[in-house]
Formats: C-alpha cells, structure tokens, sequence
C-alpha cells in the first residue's frame, strides 16, 4: 500500500488500532487520530516513521478540517478514510436519557457523517472510505437501541455516499463486526452478560480479533476491491445467516 495515504479514527487501539498497523505495516502513511492522545501518541511512536498521530474530535467539524489541512501541508493528501471511532452503551429505551442518546448518536453517526463530508472535499483524486458499523447496525439487539440506532444509520449514510460520489472515483463500503475483543463492551454496562452462553450461539464458536477485522478493512482500502462500493462487509462468526437450533447436551455433570 505504498503511495497510500491513510486516515483511521478511534486509533489509540481496538480495531482502529489494528487498522492502522496493519496499513503501516504494508507501507502506507498513516495519520492515527483519537481524543485519547497520550495513548494515541505512544502508540503511534511503535509504528515506524510513516505513522503520525493526531487529536481528532470526530464530533468537531474544525478538528477534520484541520486535520485533512494538516495532512495536505505534509504533502499527504488523503486517499483512504477508516471511520472506526465510536462507543457503545447497554440500556433499556426506558432507560436510556436523551443525553445518552444523543451521545451515542454523536460519537457513532454524526462522526461518520463529518467524517464523509471532510473526506469527499479531500479525496480530489478518487479513494476510499471504510465506515465502521456494527452486527447491531444489522441485526437489533434488546438493550443496545442507541447504539443500534446510529450503526443502522451508518450504514444509511455509507450507501447514499456511495451513489454520490461514484462518479469522483469515491468507494465507500462498510464493514459490520460482529463480537469483537476490544475495550467497547468492557464497560459496566455489560458486566451482566452470559459471555460464554453468547459465545456458543456463535457459529463458529469464538469471539473475533481486531486483527481480523482489519484485514476485512484493508482489502476495501486497496485496489483489490476496485468494483466493490455501497456494500455492508460483515465480519461476525457467521451471527447474521440465521439460526441454529440448540441440541440437548448427554454430557454428564
């Protein structure tokens, strides 16, 4: 991926993270960008001279322009967006505040929205956008309505952007993952989660790895993918085929 320049949001770890080094590692330049900069930072600086990091709001429409600006000054005009930033929260519709809602609708759609936005007026010679939703974003799932709501519109906004900017050589495409080994569900909201019941009505009978998920990312970066745009990617075990029915166990206890 030499000549490719590259922009991850939510880099400081999880998928973002993952993202961005597997994309230094396969020679592109990478700009990392997160709110959480000391970690941003140190992680970064592991990456190799081709990786810089930058604090990036994706709920700030100045903080994209500046960091779009801030990558062409350096000669690096943006050719792939990775919009990865977001955050979960566990709760009932009822009790859910409006603030929580609203935030949740911030962080994971209205980033994505700006992050669109900043990119078509960047990416002058064509390139790609990969938009993060989510298996919730597919499938709705009791107690995540918020978080649901603004994946299912992510995935809304990638398919309008990807009829609109077709024509300026823009691919879009988003990638759905389903259970993933990341920070986002190590919150308290999820502390009372049959974690192993869930994972045994994954088909494939494990949780993913960011790693995994990266390399779905990277083949919508590249030009292996050059005819594939609009297109939801999921990346869940195999979660959204259906359903298997349970059989009775005659383990003895």
């Amino acid at each position: 991926m030499r000549g490719t320049n590259v922009l991850v949001t939510g880099a400081s770890g999880g998928i973002g993270g993952a993202c961005a080094e597997l994309f230094a590692a396969h020679g592109a330049t990478v700009y990392l960008t997160d709110v959480n900069d000391d970690t941003g930072r140190a992680f970064t600086a592991t990456l190799g001279a081709n990786a810089y990091y930058r604090h990036l709001d994706v709920t700030s429409e100045t903080d994209w322009a500046d960091a779009t600006a801030a990558m062409a000054a350096a000669g690096h005009d943006i050719t792939v967006l990775v919009n990865s930033a977001g955050a979960a929260m566990k709760a009932t519709l009822a009790d859910t505040t409006l603030d929580q809602f609203r935030r949740m609708i911030d962080l994971n759609l209205v980033g994505t929205f700006l992050g669109l936005k900043t990119a078509a007026a960047a990416m002058v010679g064509g390139g790609s956008v990969i938009n993060l939703a989510s298996l919730r974003g597919v499938l709705a799932t009791a107690e995540l309505g918020a978080y649901g709501a603004a994946k299912f519109g992510v995935r809304a906004l990638t398919k309008v952007a990807a009829l609109e900017l077709a024509d300026r050589g823009i691919r879009v495409n988003s990638v759905c993952p389903g259970s993933i080994e990341t920070e986002i569900t190590s919150v308290s909201d999820f502390a009372d989660d049959d974690v192993e019941a869930y994972v045994r009505s994954i088909p494939m009978q494990r949780r993913g790895a960011p790693e995994e998920v990266a390399k779905v990312i990277r083949f919508l970066a590249a030009d292996d993918s050059s005819y594939v745009t609009g297109t939801d990617l999921l990346v869940d075990g195999g979660q959204a085929a259906g359903v298997r029915t349970p059989k009775i166990s005659n383990e003895k206890v």
